[in-house]
């Protein structure tokens, strides 16, 4: 079966799945029994296959902040360290593939997703509290120093090209703050917005899945491939990619998820969704496929172990519920 059959199957099969709702109560705790038995290591051994640059295929950057270079504040190694000095050019990288691939369509309903993840935390004492600063800007020439910005702050290379909600205005926003969502109301959907427009969801907890819209809008907008990078590997990045393997094995997102108990060495990939079929040609699994682009995050070191040491566990640990793979072989396998 090809890719674009399989497709048109899955689309059918998630508005059947969204008819069911009222009786999946029992599904669920099945679900949730097996949700830890299925595996994605050998998916990445494999090559890779295509990334399709259509609407159900989602970009989802996370934490790319400015507190993240206070490196004493996150790693307890001396000198303080962090992992894989390529991470702002990988991150810039796939910036760049994704916004390309959006301005080749003219139809906003076609274009790939790119969501901004940014922490906000409550606690006062937290690196990328919002009344956090440090020497993370460009450097003023008259001083020769690095200028002062907010921790909480988006990284050069990960800006995003959004709508300011306080002025109206589209333009790179460096500087984001959530509005008041007591007094607030959100304007209805801009039908004009410029093709490169980019989403930001913000964060208050370790989880980008907690009390934000993040897991509705995936699911609303039918995400079958979900490109996962960022950071710190060992925090957020984690927590999202276990949790967001659970959710799409239980049928969030777009599909069906695990609907009968299969073997997880049968899980294969056609860069649409992750699934297992009978020899009938039935599907048992079809959930939304993850990848992890495990050069596009950091890890930092602690007393006894090295930052990029750290990385290395922590995706290979992680190869039990996404697909990791390097930014060069994402990049080969986005199909322009």
């Amino acid at each position: 079966m090809n890719s674009e059959t399989r497709y048109g199957a899955l689309r059918e099969s998630a508005f059947h799945y969204a008819g069911e709702q009222n009786n999946t109560t029992i599904i669920i705790t099945k679900y949730d029994i097996i949700a830890h038995t299925m595996t994605f290591a050998h998916i990445s051994t494999k090559p890779i296959a295509p990334i399709y640059p259509t609407s159900n295929t989602c970009l989802l950057l996370l934490n790319c902040q400015f507190g993240y270079h206070d490196l004493a504040a996150w790693s307890s190694s001396s000198p303080p360290s962090v992992s894989n000095p390529a991470f702002d050019a990988n991150i810039a990288a796939l910036l760049a593939t994704f916004r390309a691939a959006k301005a080749k369509h003219t139809n906003p309903a076609d274009r790939p997703l790119i969501i901004h993840v940014q922490t906000r935390p409550p606690w006062t004492d937290h690196p990328l509290h919002v009344s956090k600063v440090g020497p993370w800007g460009e450097v003023d020439p008259a001083t020769g120093r690095h200028v002062e910005v907010r921790n909480i702050d988006f990284l050069e290379c990960a800006v995003p090209y959004t709508k300011d909600w306080r002025t109206g205005e589209f333009g790179f926003c460096k500087s984001f703050d959530e509005p008041d969502m007591e007094t607030w109301m959100p304007p209805p959907p801009d039908l004009n917005a410029p093709v490169r427009t980019e989403m930001i969801s913000t964060s208050h907890t370790h989880s980008i899945w907690i009390n934000t819209p993040l897991e509705k809008l995936l699911t609303d907008r039918k995400i079958r491939t979900l490109i996962i990078a960022g950071m710190s590997l060992e925090g957020t990045i984690s927590t999202a990619v276990r949790m967001g393997h659970d959710l799409a094995l239980t049928g969030n997102f777009c599909d069906i998820g695990n609907e009968e108990d299969a073997d997880s060495r049968d899980l294969e990939t056609d860069g649409v969704t992750v699934f297992v079929q009978d020899k009938d040609g039935k599907e048992l699994v079809n959930m939304t496929r993850i990848v992890l682009v495990g050069d596009a995050t950091q890890a930092y070191g602690t007393a006894d172990v090295a930052a990029e040491i750290v990385r290395k566990v922590h995706l290979a640990s992680l190869r039990e519920f996404a697909e990791v793979r390097r930014t060069d072989e994402v990049l080969s396998a986005f199909l322009q």
